[in-house]
């Protein structure tokens, strides 16, 4: 246990011996000293300075309140000294460590890794769909899902912390599930493959089953953490449900689109005719016996 005490009440070890410890809202008032609770001695103990990078610091902690993120604290903190105009001396400066400084930590870690991850992607999309065209319609869905995901944060007033950027990367993976099952449908289909939009039409109907079971299925799964309303694992539900709810809209309507302006855009191979070689006939002298 830790007891703070003014700098009147520890001014000296006899007036710490002699502290009040009577409580405030009870009715027994007979005094007792913090004596006794045992022996009171003063130590002597060799200080430790605390450095950081070489450097001398003073460490300032705070304790925040159950259920307030921490990100939220630290935005109305640094909205105070702004609006103070806090400065320090020359010389001085400050830096924000805890759950700031490891969300920072954890997303360089994950941006180390992004590019071998689209590698691995996009490897993937070529391999599955045979096309670099068709593998772009999928990256503009990825993207357009990480739009839909900051949007649905907008909307809730959730801030865009480290669960809610974890949750963006992974709704990156299910979401591009549906413009998958489209452009595989077309390819398997002779006339969508041509650009016929009655046939582009009738294959996205089909499609339109197993995008939506898909998307339904992948909603339901994050309710209890929507509903639970927990301000950590909140974000990331957000993050995802959102991306995934409006994944289907990408992958119904943005990428039969893309679909068939690639197909127009795509030069046409010119088909040479080559006829048969003419047969002469030359009439031969005949000789008659």
């Amino acid at each position: 246990m830790r007891v703070r005490l003014t700098k009147t009440d520890r001014a000296s070890l006899d007036q710490l011996a002699s502290l009040d410890l009577r409580p405030t809202q009870s009715g027994d008032r007979s005094f007792r000293p913090t004596t006794a609770l045992g022996e009171f001695d003063l130590i002597g103990e060799a200080s430790n300075i605390a450095r950081r990078g070489e450097q001398r610091v003073n460490t300032v902690q705070a304790y925040i309140t159950a259920g307030v993120l921490p990100d939220t604290v630290l935005g109305a903190l640094r909205t105070r000294l702004e609006e103070n105009n806090f400065s320090l001396p020359q010389g001085y400066w400050y830096e924000f460590g805890g759950e700031y400084e490891e969300r920072n930590s954890a997303i360089g870690n994950l941006l180390l890794y992004i590019p071998l991850l689209l590698l691995v992607m996009v490897t993937a999309m070529v391999l599955s769909l045979g096309s670099f065209r068709q593998a772009g319609i999928i990256a503009g869905v990825a993207a357009g899902s990480v739009g839909m995901a900051m949007f649905s944060l907008k909307i809730f007033g959730s801030l865009l912390g480290f669960m809610a950027i974890v949750g963006t990367m992974g709704l990156v993976g299910i979401a591009i599930n549906g413009g998958i099952i489209v452009l595989s449908a077309f390819n398997e289909d002779p006339q969508a493959r041509m650009g016929d939009p009655k046939a582009v039409q009738d294959v996205v109907v089909k499609a339109t089953r197993h995008v939506l079971t898909t998307t339904v299925t992948t909603m339901v799964g994050f309710v209890p953490l929507l509903a639970d309303g927990d301000p950590f694992w909140q974000p990331l539900a957000i993050a995802i449900a959102g991306g995934v709810a409006g994944s289907p809209i990408l992958a119904l309507y943005f990428t039969p689109a893309a679909y068939l302006l690639l197909i127009k855009r795509k030069p046409v191979q010119k088909q040479l005719r080559v006829d048969p070689p003419q047969q002469s006939f030359h009439n031969s002298p005949q000789l008659n016996t």
